[in-house]
């Protein structure tokens, strides 16, 4: 019995195959000739369970079956509209789909009593034969298999047969929240944002006081770049459920992934710090209810794309990390006492933890691998607590590295006990702004020496964190006014990256959309890191360069946003620019390759993507900005003495991309230049002795 021979209605039975073939045709007869007359039987399918029986004994079962249905069609009580068969041997996983999609067992006279008592079977709902036509019962079993249906194909990634039975039950049954959020989640993963939006709306017609739809609807327009209607709505929301922080939070602080103009940037700006002055001057901790409610608002909120507006944002993140503070404090105020670090004798090793919603094979973890891979064993304990879902290669790499490793998703207060009980001397957290829930544990006290790293670029503004571990090379002068934690400039880049081995090429430029005879420019960065004062730039280089390709990774750049830049020069930017999803990694390093030059995004540099880019030693034009945010492939550069095709400004940029496309020997003498220098950026253990150098430093002070 195959899974698409299964119907809206799904019968079975559960022959005691060993006893007479007579008793048992007997009772195929009385269930048969019940289901043959069934209103709905062009819905139904029954099952007839043999999974015990040897080939032989299912040639003998089928034939018993075929016997009975040609008696019964003596009678003329058979009808074809119904499904009818044996089950046959199947593997245990295909038995766990077709059980979980069965409605009913009907119970017959000659019944295999082992089979029924185990508990996954004991678990179907039993019809009797004198039930099977009631109205009610059909009804209830249809609507079921339609939730059941609905999910099965959800689950299976067949999104159009998932939304049509989802659809079928919320056409019956309106008033089903969950099945709301189902609906619009398939819709939302197939690309259909508008009907996403649509579904949402109609639950909330129909069901007004659901705020998970109203929750969902908001984060549905955002992601359709709908941010004032999202802004709106999430004000409509807040006056709707005043006491619901989460809905003050998105009213407040939301923010677009993506601005056409620069003045749109300052406009949302302001909205942003108004709003935060206002959520600061109306929150209210005076009892345990209104505690929680706001910790879950912060919970379910980062200001993570406040970042990409290319300002100081060192004033906005305290006045946030404030707050965060002030909430965690009033629901924790036993985790924010200051902690002593305990006297470090000489037999004593330094424990230094890691915790990150991001220790697996996310970029702004990733570059911190080898801090733990070079680790002082001698001398240092390493505790790693990954407290997000994906557990993957590269988390087993952080596992293996580590002396203990924690997993422990969604449980913030069992985390925050662990490592309380590990008792350590130092707490680093790889990225802060990324994750609402390790921000939350970050604003608490759980090490006397807390630090943060620069998985996310930007200081986190919180009063609990002591250092920020940045790079000499990629601060600039003035680092400290950026963070209102300390900043520590560790030595050259601050960090030694996994090295990353370059296999031959086996894919052509034709594969990726690209002309064998172009000059290809690679920029593969996420749209948010593309500011609309800087798209000149790309119409600039492809005026001087006619041939120019320019390949954008992760749909990148705002395809509009490039059709009137370029346009402003008098080109068609559809000439110019191909726009390519997330590729497997060996095809991104196919590309790369393949690729001429690849361009930095300007005010936010590229991190993993620019070592990508050397490894495979492509070109790298960069100019470094205001913040150190703007300024790592300037460092990575430096490190490795290439430094060529650093700019000073947006112009100098644009003459060093026009350059190398047209001087290859230059070209191809950055590219030899890079082949000689990565050595000092991959593998090499001396940035972990600099850290270590530095906190053993901490300790001692």
């Amino acid at each position: 019995m195959l899974i698409n021979e299964l119907r809206d209605i799904n019968f079975i039975i559960f022959p005691d195959w060993s006893n007479l073939e007579t008793a048992i045709a007997e009772d195929l007869i009385n269930v048969l000739r019940t289901l043959f007359t069934h209103p709905a039987r062009q819905d139904i399918t029954l099952l007839i369970d043999s999974q015990s029986l040897s080939d032989e004994l299912q040639d003998n079962a089928n034939s018993l079956l075929f016997e009975t249905v040609l008696k019964l069609s003596l009678e003329e009580a058979v009808s074809e509209d119904l499904n009818v068969g044996l089950t046959s041997q199947l593997t245990t996983q295909e038995w766990s789909v077709i059980k979980s999609l069965i409605n009913f067992r009907i119970p017959i006279n000659n019944e295999d009593s082992y089979i029924i008592q185990q508990q996954e079977i004991a678990q179907i709902p039993i019809c009797d034969l004198s039930e099977i036509c009631q109205q009610t019962v059909y009804e209830t079993a249809r609507l079921e298999s339609w939730q059941r249906w609905g999910d099965y194909f959800a689950d299976r990634e067949s999104p159009e047969n998932a939304i049509q039975y989802y659809s079928k039950y919320l056409s019956i049954c309106p008033h089903q929240i969950d099945y709301y959020l189902k609906l619009s989640d398939v819709l939302c993963k197939t690309g259909q944002l508008q009907a996403a939006i649509q579904t949402l709306q109609n639950g909330i017609s129909n069901c007004s006081q659901a705020q998970e739809l109203y929750f969902w609807l908001i984060i549905r327009l955002k992601q359709s770049h709908k941010y004032l209607e999202a802004r709106n709505f999430a004000q409509q929301a807040t006056d709707q459920f005043p006491e619901n922080y989460i809905f003050k939070m998105l009213s407040h602080l939301m923010l677009p992934e993506i601005y056409h103009t620069p003045q749109e940037i300052d406009t949302y700006r302001a909205w942003y710090q108004h709003g935060l002055e206002k959520l600061t001057q109306e929150i209210t901790l005076n009892s345990p209810d209104e505690q929680k409610k706001a910790l879950i608002g912060i919970s379910h909120h980062t200001n993570f794309f406040l970042a990409y507006q290319g300002k100081n944002d060192v004033l906005l993140q305290q006045q946030y990390g404030q707050l965060v503070h002030q909430i965690m404090a009033a629901n924790y105020p036993q985790w924010v006492q200051v902690r002593p670090i305990p006297s470090i004798s000489n037999n004593r090793r330094i424990k230094i933890g890691y915790l990150s919603y991001f220790l697996c094979g996310w970029s702004g973890t990733v570059l911190f691998l080898n801090w733990l891979k070079y680790a002082d064993n001698q001398k240092f304990e390493i505790y790693s607590y990954h407290i997000g879902h994906q557990f993957d290669a590269a988390t087993q790499l952080f596992q293996s590295y580590s002396t203990k490793f924690y997993h422990l998703p969604h449980n913030l207060e069992q985390v925050c006990q662990q490592v309380i009980d590990d008792r350590l001397d130092v707490l680093i957290f790889p990225e802060l702004g990324m994750d609402a829930t390790t921000l939350c544990i970050a604003a608490l006290r759980l090490a006397p020496i807390q630090c943060m790293a620069w998985g996310q670029p930007v200081t986190s503004g919180l009063p609990t964190i002591d250092y920020f571990l940045s790079s000499e090379l990629m601060e600039p002068i003035n680092g400290q006014d950026h963070y209102t934690e300390s900043l520590v400039r560790l030595p050259g880049v601050g960090i030694s990256y996994p090295a990353i081995k370059v296999d031959v090429v086996r894919r052509k430029r034709l594969f990726f959309g690209l002309r064998e005879d172009a000059i290809v420019y690679i920029s593969s960065q996420a749209a948010y890191k593309y500011l609309p004062q800087h798209d000149y730039i790309y119409a600039e280089i492809a005026r001087q360069v006619p041939n120019a390709q320019f390949m954008f990774l992760r749909s990148g750049i705002s395809q509009e946003r490039l059709k009137q830049t370029f346009a402003a020069v008098g080109l068609d930017s559809l000439d110019y620019c191909v726009f390519s999803p997330v590729l497997p990694r060996e095809e991104y390093f196919d590309l790369l390759s393949l690729a001429d030059i690849y361009l930095d995004t300007l005010d936010w540099a590229g991190g993993n993507t620019t070592l990508d880019a050397i490894a495979t030693h492509l070109p790298i034009v960069t100019c470094p900005g205001e913040f150190m945010r703007g300024r790592h492939s300037y460092g990575f550069l430096q490190a490795i003495g290439v430094t060529e095709t650093i700019a000073d400004d947006a112009w100098q940029y644009i003459k060093i991309a026009v350059r190398l496309a047209v001087d290859l020997d230059w070209r191809y003498s950055i590219r030899e230049a890079l082949k000689l220098s990565i050595n000092v950026l991959f593998d090499n253990p001396t940035a972990t002795q600099n850290l270590e150098a530095f906190l053993k430093q901490a300790i001692a002070e």
